[in-house]
């Protein structure tokens, strides 16, 4: 009896030895779980268009060029001088070649390609004038035309590095744009010429009117 306990004890104990080198491997070879996926990132914010503006003309030995990320404040004077002018029409004649003065090529293109091209003249005669030809780098369909350019148009030449003359007292103004108004001083003596016209005008109505009034009394009294 003493035999068959001795040999459950180690029975037992090699048992138990088999259960703890079999548990490591048995652990082992369990598979591992899968990784999960890592989330999608966030989907990146397109980058905005890189706008630039080449100018040349006279004066100009290397082409100046005017970037929308770098330069804004500059960029967005001049491109207040032209990008009102896309599809405007105008009726306003070509004026006389000697009274434009010297010419400045704008050339806008966004990423590369060019869009629109304007012809600037800064110093004409009776204020600054803009020539948009029929011929656009983007292929649009528009006819080439004149127009009265802003006040403005010879400070943001300026801001740009275009040398001009000395800044005339009308500059800074925006003038909004207009089309077919020209912008020019008064005329002191036609408005004191005006005046002189419209008192004496207004005077002799008033003694057409007391003489109708007058003779219109006249003729009640002798009928009295």
């Amino acid at each position: 009896m003493g035999r068959s306990i001795h040999r459950k004890i180690v029975a037992g104990v090699f048992t138990a030895f088999l259960l703890l080198v079999s548990a490591p491997a048995a652990h082992a070879s369990a598979p591992s779980p899968a990784p999960k996926p890592p989330r999608p990132s966030a989907k990146p914010s397109p980058s905005p268009d890189l706008k630039l503006i080449t100018i040349t003309g006279a004066g100009i030995t290397a082409p100046l060029t005017v970037s929308s990320a770098s330069d804004q404040r500059v960029f967005a004077l001049l491109i207040s001088e032209v990008d009102w002018l896309a599809s405007r029409t105008s009726v306003l004649k070509a004026p006389a070649a000697d009274k434009l003065g010297p010419k400045y090529t704008v050339v806008t293109t966004v990423n590369g390609a060019a869009k629109q091209t304007y012809d600037l003249y800064p110093a004409a005669a009776g204020g600054p004038r803009v020539f948009r030809p029929q011929a656009q780098p983007d292929k649009r369909k528009v006819t080439a035309a004149w127009f009265y350019g802003r006040l403005s148009m010879p400070s943001s030449l300026r801001a740009v590095g275009v040398v001009l003359g000395t800044p005339g007292p009308n500059e800074g103004g925006g003038g909004g744009g207009t089309v077919e108004t020209p912008q020019a001083e008064p005329d002191i003596e036609a408005m004191v010429g005006d005046w002189q016209k419209f008192v004496g005008l207004n005077g002799a109505v008033v003694v057409v009117i007391a003489l109708g009034v007058f003779a219109i009394a006249y003729v009640l009294r002798r009928r009295v």
